[in-house]
């Protein structure tokens, strides 16, 4: 498995594209009139830097941060505008920064973005998360098998339309994990391998938020040998061509973007020198463009929608520099600003773009992002060719139609021609810029736009599944009974054509978790309150929408605690508790006593405990017990004699020998010169009699014990006549 603390040299930690670190503070300043409106992101410390930018609309723009004074710790803050960047409002988007690291950021519209993220702790695997309300709560929409495996790891995730989004993964097995969805990320699909080319070799990685994007088909990605993905058809299959002349190690792709689906630039680490290239057939050939140019700014580059116009900022030291170039990345013009970061830029349209920096260093609410105050890009443009469909159509009648939503853009006049395939598809038009497409039969259809003006042609594909629907039936079983804390399976029987969507609620829903989302075809769910609770399933699908419901009865399954334990107990005698726990699973058991001097303790069967207590006195004896559920105790008090009805005589004791002790295989017993007969026996720590004899008057005074089959441990020897007895700890080793 390829190190991923290599992987993330992907971004943040190549030398030419270092995290940067604050290095001025925002009064020595000089911002280009064509960048002098300044904003500022909400966030709450100082220094704050703009990691990911993404701007939706010219009132839409999302952003995520990280500390300028300390960039390589891990972050989660977000912020987004909804008036132009006139307010932000900022918060986090998980709950704390050890379990992932934030890849990317994608803004889908004001209330809906995503993000990317792989796992911190090992650098790998990773999940996408969604926001739906502005960021005031992110789900995790992972659908339980992406980037599980060991070597798996989850760059980037991308939306062509609110519906159709890519997320992009390192190689499994030889093939890339790319994952799709047409439904807005409430399901997954993984794209077969054969539509992917293979890796170069075992080695070859995508980068981390290293992508571009144009219209609703066109993809690209780069890897670190120098090589670039790129589809045409929203993700559906893809091709691959070499940035270089011949792939090469330790080659990543750092930056990319495209003005059309032809035009694209992209920059390059080749073994630790900068190098820039171009593309003027979609990515599949580059050219380097030499010399490199100067004033282009190495962090981040955009296209400026609309134009031929792209937009680079640099940050690092000699090039803290924003800049405009209107040929493709050939030649670049510095905009005039001095002594600013500029760290990320995004345009959303032809006169609304915004560059991230830091926050000041001192007052938190100054400054960290610029807007473009500057005048309209424009450009003559091949036009792209951009439009929408539903994923799934019913055919409920002979026939059934869809009007697309067509939003391709370039300079006019535009001429449109539309196809499908294969044949049975009729347009009321094909030459009409939105004509009423007509089905008559089931199947799998694609549907084709070309768009052309005076300065070229595109193409764009989307397909579309025409099927006999049936209105969704909505059933589910789970378990009745379950515990509280403990998570439980659903088992989804819905049915459906095409299949349906599902959303997941509860009632009350205070402390219910469906994992890994509500929007899961199967979720596992973990409820903390016991109580009775209406679980809901509501499916829907282009037919209509169904729904279910159960009530469930959430059980307090926290251990009923008991235990039992002899009183009136000897010193030197054992007692064993019996442990009568009752509940669910029990996790761990623990065990105490006060006073706890003079007691030896010991791990018997069951989780219960072998006491041995050396002095009399009353004992308080605890047993804890937890599950899943919660922790409860049970207490008892033991007694512990010294048992004066047989005394030891003192000096008779002194008599008693025993040798050697520790023993191994044998040891012997010297009694007391008493002329009484011995009741002798070996007891384990169970209470166990392991041996046993008893001695005759006036017989001889050493007495041999064989333990070599005993196992090693501690035992104790007891040797009581009418009148007395003595114990002697022995130890067999």
């Amino acid at each position: 498995m390829q190190l991923k603390n290599e992987r993330t040299m992907k971004k943040q930690l190549l030398t030419l594209f270092a995290a940067i670190t604050l290095s001025a503070a925002v009064a020595q300043q000089n911002p280009s009139p064509s960048w002098s409106i300044t904003q500022n992101a909400a966030f709450t410390n100082t220094s704050v830097g703009i990691r990911f930018m993404d701007a939706v609309d010219q009132n839409v723009m999302w952003v995520i941060g990280y500390d300028g004074f300390a960039p390589s710790r891990n972050y989660n803050w977000f912020s987004r505008t909804i008036n132009g960047g006139t307010t932000f409002t900022a918060g986090n988007i998980l709950p704390d920064t050890n379990t992932y690291v934030l890849a990317n950021l994608e803004g889908v519209d004001a209330n809906t973005a995503w993000v990317a993220c792989y796992t911190k702790s090992i650098q790998s695997q990773g999940t996408v998360i969604r926001t739906t309300n502005g960021g005031a709560t992110w789900s995790n929409m992972n659908n339980g098998s992406m980037f599980t495996n060991a070597s798996s790891f989850c760059n980037f995730v991308v939306f062509l339309t609110p519906s159709v989004g890519i997320v992009q993964g390192d190689p499994i097995n030889g093939e890339y994990e790319l994952w799709r969805t047409t439904n807005g990320g409430l399901t997954w699909s993984l794209t077969p391998g054969a539509n992917i080319p293979n890796p170069l070799n075992a080695n070859e990685y995508g980068i981390v938020n290293v992508y571009a994007k144009h219209g609703n088909s066109n993809i690209w990605w780069g890897t670190n040998t120098g090589r670039m993905y790129y589809t045409n058809d929203a993700g559906l299959t893809w091709n691959v061509s070499n940035v270089l002349p011949a792939p090469a190690a330790n080659a990543f792709v750092l930056e990319l973007a495209f003005t059309s689906p032809l035009n694209g630039v992209c920059y390059l680490n080749n073994n630790g020198a900068f190098e820039m290239y171009n593309t003027v057939n979609g990515g599949a050939t580059w050219s380097q463009i030499l010399p490199t140019p100067a004033n282009v700014g190495i962090n981040d580059i955009c296209a400026v929608p609309g134009s031929n116009s792209y937009v680079s900022v640099g940050a690092g030291a000699g090039n803290q520099i924003i800049s405009v170039s209107n040929n493709n990345g050939a030649s670049w013009t510095d905009y005039g600003s001095t002594g600013i970061q500029y760290l990320t830029v995004d345009f959303a349209n032809q006169t609304t773009g915004w560059s991230g920096s830091f926050s000041d260093n001192v007052v938190p609410s100054i400054g960290g992002i610029w807007k473009y105050s500057g005048t309209a890009f424009t450009g003559t443009l091949v036009p792209t060719s951009n439009f929408s469909i539903p994923s799934d159509l019913c055919l409920t009648g002979a026939t059934a139609t869809i009007q697309p939503s067509n939003s391709s853009t370039g300079s006019t006049p535009i001429s449109y021609l539309w196809g499908a395939s294969p044949a049975g598809v009729v347009f009321s038009s094909l030459t009409a810029t939105v004509p009423v497409i007509t089905f008559s039969a089931n199947g799998t259809y694609t549907i084709s736009l070309t768009a052309t003006n005076a300065n070229g042609t595109n193409t764009s594909i989307q397909v579309i599944n025409v099927q006999a629907c049936n209105a969704p039936v909505a059933s589910f079983t789970t378990a009745s009974n379950p515990c509280n804390n403990v998570t439980f399976t659903t088992s989804n029987t819905s049915t459906g054509a095409p299949a349906p969507i599902y959303a997941w609620s509860a009632n009350p829903s205070s402390g219910v978790n469906f994992l890994p989302s509500a929007n899961a075809t199967n979720p596992n769910i973990n409820i903390s309150t016991p109580g009775l609770y209406t679980i809901t399933l509501i499916a829907t699908n282009a037919s209509g929408t169904a729904q279910a419901t159960q009530t469930i009865n959430v059980a307090d399954c926290t251990p009923v605690v008991a235990f039992s334990i002899a009183d009136a107990a000897c010193t030197t005698n054992s007692v064993t508790t019996t442990n009568t726990v009752t509940g669910a699973t029990v996790n761990t058991f623990t065990w105490s006593n006060v006073p706890n001097s003079g007691v030896f303790v010991i791990n018997a069967p069951g989780g219960n405990k072998t006491y041995i207590f050396s002095n009399a006195g009353t004992y308080t004896i605890t047993l804890k017990a937890s599950n899943a559920s919660g922790t409860n105790q049970a207490v008892q008090t033991i007694t512990v004699d010294a048992c004066v009805g047989l005394t030891e005589n003192i000096t008779a004791g002194n008599s008693l020998e025993v040798f050697p002790n520790p023993a191994k295989d044998e040891f012997s017993v010297t009694l007391p010169n008493t002329k009484e007969s011995y009741n002798v026996t070996l007891v384990n720590v169970l209470g166990a009699v392991v041996f046993e004899t008893t001695t005759v008057k006036n017989a001889a005074e050493k007495l041999n014990i064989n333990v070599a089959n005993q196992p090693a441990g501690v035992y104790f020897l007891n040797v009581q006549s009418k009148s007395e007895k003595f114990t002697r700890k022995i130890v067999i080793e």
